[in-house]
């Protein structure tokens, strides 16, 4: 933790540094404000969430915790920026605090370096926890861009599953952190003429078979952008193809990635994931996507295991972003008032007939505070023994009700 903390504060120290050494040196330039070296923003949010089920399995919960995000951006010479970005989590009521395999699970990231701390010991019912989920330092210009550390490599185009994101995955159903997920690793992006360019990104891990690394190029054709994808994705070849342009006044987008173990390459089952969508805005600002999901690993039938790291996030993959082989997904949303805005989601998967419902409400306090109230219920085939005979039902697997408040700044 030290170690980490030293390494964060001496790149902020050496870029103030870099800064004020910039300004001295261009006298004859009009001197740069403290507010266009550093940038601070970020927001604080109330969350709470009561779930509650019939089933024994899955039973009844809590979660009450306060978010604090900080966000820094240094701009120390022309080019060169820095970004670091905290995530810190009070949780003072529910599972989480209550729980110490719940605290020990927040307590690591599971990046290249572990930037996660508990603060605090297991036996206070209480949990707090800092994390950097974002620390680089990168260079560039309007034909470039290099960037090393933790950071997003957002290589998908679809609104709920992203084939083509093998960098870091991220969960639909985990509304709540609006930033994703970021990687630890190196990325080079040239950008070329009329939309075209291509990308180069390595993460690596202690072990070489989990690491990630892969070339992108995309380019513009026919008002349509499509990209293709190639290289190892932990233990895997992957290759991938993704495109995005209009169908009339539809937008239309789509994504396809294989897996193939370069160990055993012939004798191993390989993996397509596959996606596309559709989203179309009314005249009267309904707004509407439509998407399908291919995943030929998934499941056809009720599988409680995986149906149960699915509710986790804890078995998500780019070759895993569903349980369930055939899937559907579609989401409204519209304004009720200029302050009122309403959405549904509705995630469906065939076989075990998984299903998710995801209403919410928000409404705008102030240009910069917002309510939320949203639901997630689940069904799904499941198995259970009656009168000593193994059967399954379908049920209300668990339903949970979110209520947050945010204050941006």
């Amino acid at each position: 933790m030290n170690r980490t903390l030293k390494f964060v504060f001496t790149i902020l120290f050496l870029a103030g540094g870099s800064a004020v050494a910039q300004q001295d040196s261009t006298e004859t330039k009009p001197k740069r404000k403290f507010k266009d070296i550093v940038q601070v923003y970020g927001y604080i949010k109330n969350l709470n969430i009561v779930s509650f089920s019939d089933n024994p399995l899955v039973g009844n919960s809590d979660e009450h915790f306060l978010h604090n995000r900080l966000n820094f951006r240094i701009y120390p010479v022309k080019g060169l920026s820095i970004g670091a970005e905290f995530r810190n989590r009070f949780f003072y009521s529910g599972r989480t605090a209550e729980t110490p395999a719940f605290k020990q699970n927040v307590g690591s990231d599971g990046g290249l370096i572990d930037m996660s701390w508990n603060i605090g010991n297991d036996v206070n019912p209480v949990l707090l926890n800092s994390t950097i989920d974002r620390l680089w330092i990168a260079y560039g210009n309007d034909k470039i861009d290099l960037r090393i550390g933790r950071q997003r490599i957002n290589w998908g185009i679809n609104t709920a599953w992203n084939p083509n994101d093998i960098f870091n995955a991220y969960n639909f159903i985990d509304f709540d952190y609006e930033e994703r997920p970021g990687t630890d690793a190196v990325r080079f992006q040239y950008f070329g003429k009329k939309m075209s360019g291509f990308e180069i990104a390595v993460a690596p891990r202690e072990n070489w078979k989990e690491a990630t690394a892969a070339f992108m190029y995309k380019f513009n054709a026919k008002e349509y952008d499509f990209q293709f994808i190639a290289g190892q994705y932990r233990t895997d070849i992957t290759a991938g193809f993704g495109f995005a342009g209009n169908a009339g006044n539809a937008g239309l987008k789509g994504e396809i990635q294989w897996f193939g173990p370069y160990e055993g390459f012939t004798d191993s089952t390989h993996v397509v994931t596959g996606t596309v969508s559709a989203d179309y805005s009314f005249s009267n600002s309904l707004y509407i996507v439509g998407s399908v999901l291919y995943n030929s690993a998934g499941i056809d039938d009720s599988d409680p295991a995986k149906l149960a790291t699915f509710f986790t996030g804890s078995a998500l993959t780019a070759k895993n972003l569903m349980p369930t082989k055939y899937n559907a997904f579609l989401t409204l949303s519209y304004p009720i008032t200029p302050l009122l805005g309403s959405s549904l989601a509705i995630i469906y998967g065939y076989g075990p007939n998984l299903l998710l419902i995801n209403p919410g409400l928000t409404y705008s306090l102030a240009a910069n505070c917002e309510i939320l109230l949203a639901g997630q219920l689940f069904f799904s085939e499941f198995p259970e023994i009656k009168d000593g005979i193994f059967t399954s039902s379908y049920q209300n697997i668990s339903n949970s009700v979110f209520l947050r408040l945010k204050y941006s700044y």
